[in-house]
């Protein structure tokens, strides 16, 4: 008698245990479905002189949007519509095609994860100097001298940082068998924020944004 009362009883407690589990499982699938339905925000800031713009803050405030562009991008263009065009970009979408590819190949290295950083660095590079004389072509003399002077001290930033990194970090193997892909990361990361800053410029005067690159055929 007393086996059948405490065999009644496990089983009281199975089944109160999985009717619990079932309830957190329904929940935390509900709370991830509200999570995903959740849509964009337009942002309305007053600006000085008392008038309303709006900001899309579409694709900056969702951080497991893939296409992400710098913070520092897009600023000065309060429309949002810069922005919009820089996630267009046609240089993004192919580097996160072959990107993908890449994952999903049977034979990953860190010798073809630094080719496709250096490659897509190269076109960020050619990019840069593309829209770095275009803007020159469009300032008047004081404006002119003073991009100069801003893009002679970025490069040496630029090219100090890298040295830097790698002596300290790369050099000694701090940074263990992926630290040169990490740095060609970094590189073309800071190559790429840098010729959106000046196609961002570019924008405010005439409105025009032109890739020198087509993507892939």
């Amino acid at each position: 008698m007393k086996g059948k009362i405490l065999l009644l009883f496990f089983i009281t407690i199975v089944l109160s245990s999985c009717q619990n589990i079932s309830q957190s499982t329904t929940l935390n699938s509900e709370t991830k479905s509200i999570l995903n339905s959740k849509q964009p925000l337009d942002v309305v800031s007053t600006e000085g002189n008392g008038t309303e713009s709006k900001e899309r803050t579409e694709g900056r405030s969702d951080p497991s949007n893939n296409e992400v562009l710098p913070l520092s991008i897009g600023n000065l263009d309060l429309k949002g519509e810069f922005y919009d065009e820089m996630l267009r970009n046609p240089i993004d979408h192919d580097y996160e095609v072959e990107f993908n590819e890449f994952q999903n190949s049977k034979e990953i290295t860190t010798l073809g994860w630094g080719a496709l950083e250096s490659k897509y660095s190269e076109i960020w590079d050619k990019e840069l100097n593309q829209i770095y004389e275009k803007l020159l072509s469009k300032l008047d003399r004081e404006p002119r001298e003073a991009l100069i002077e801003s893009q002679k001290e970025w490069l040496q930033y630029h090219l100090r940082e890298t040295k830097f990194v790698e002596k300290t970090f790369i050099d000694n193997g701090y940074l263990g068998s992926r630290g040169s892909v990490s740095l060609a990361t970094v590189i073309r990361e800071r190559i790429r924020e840098r010729t959106m800053q000046l196609f961002e410029y570019r924008y405010l005067l005439d409105g025009e944004v032109e890739f020198l690159y087509q993507g892939n055929k």
